[in-house]
């Protein structure tokens, strides 16, 4: 499951907010404004280009003779994508600085990430990177952080992921990002400060009104890794 597939309901948010961000965001200039809603209009063409390139794909394999007893064939979708990669660079490009360039890097990157180009991938998050520390810039800060640690360079992903941690309006993300970070002490042999983030996540206890699926999940799953950690402790292993 992609990145984008995980957080499907924060997307569904950041979409429905960059579609009234004309009439609700409070800019400083009229250009502003005008810049991030044209941004937004070229990026809503983009995006729904790339969702019509992924329904295509989903869709099952035609079978062109149904009593021949020959395979279904895939359509060749190769150039669409490589259409869709191209205007997503080019948006990156010109508007990486906006809330619609923060969007098109994350859907950009999960292309990127899919093919196997790592290294990509972080160079596209990095362009929309900014001092904004809204909704869409903390999912570019968590999938930015991801990708740095699957590159091996867990010092720096920890670095990332902590300015999530740091931003009290992502409290929803806070237990996924510090299991990430402690996923990566342990990568780098630090077992103690490993242990230490998963205790206090697998220790929290509900308190009815403000528990969701995600935190109780969350609770569980670092539970898991602290006991596969303090197993190999006592196996040596």
């Amino acid at each position: 499951m992609s990145f984008l597939e995980t957080q499907w309901k924060t997307i569904v948010g950041v979409v429905v907010l960059l579609l009234v961000v004309g009439l609700g965001i409070v800019a400083k200039t009229t250009m502003n404004v005008s810049a991030e809603k044209k941004a937004q209009e070229n990026f809503f063409l983009i995006e729904k280009k790339y969702s019509d390139y992924k329904t295509k794909k989903a869709a099952p394999a035609e079978v062109k003779d149904p009593k021949a007893k020959t395979p279904a064939v895939a359509p060749d979708l190769s150039g669409e994508l490589a259409s869709v990669k191209k205007d997503f660079e080019a948006f990156l490009a010109t508007d990486s600085a906006t809330k619609a360039g923060q969007m098109a890097a994350l859907y950009y990157a999960e292309i990127l990430i899919d093919e196997n180009k790592k290294d990509a991938a972080l160079a596209a998050l990095q362009k929309a990177q900014n001092n904004d520390s809204g909704l869409v810039n903390t999912l570019v800060q968590q999938q930015l952080g991801q990708v740095l640690a699957d590159l091996d360079k867990c010092a720096d992903a920890i670095t990332v992921w902590q300015k999530v941690v740091d931003r009290k309006q992502a409290a929803f993300l806070h237990n996924d990002v510090k299991i990430q970070q402690a996923l990566c002490y342990q990568k780098t042999n630090d077992l103690k400060r490993a242990e230490e983030i998963l205790t206090n996540i697998a220790n929290q206890k509900p308190d009815g009104k403000n528990e969701t699926f995600e935190s109780s999940s969350s609770v569980k799953e670092a539970a898991k890794y602290l006991r596969l950690i303090q197993f190999k402790k006592v196996s040596g292993t």
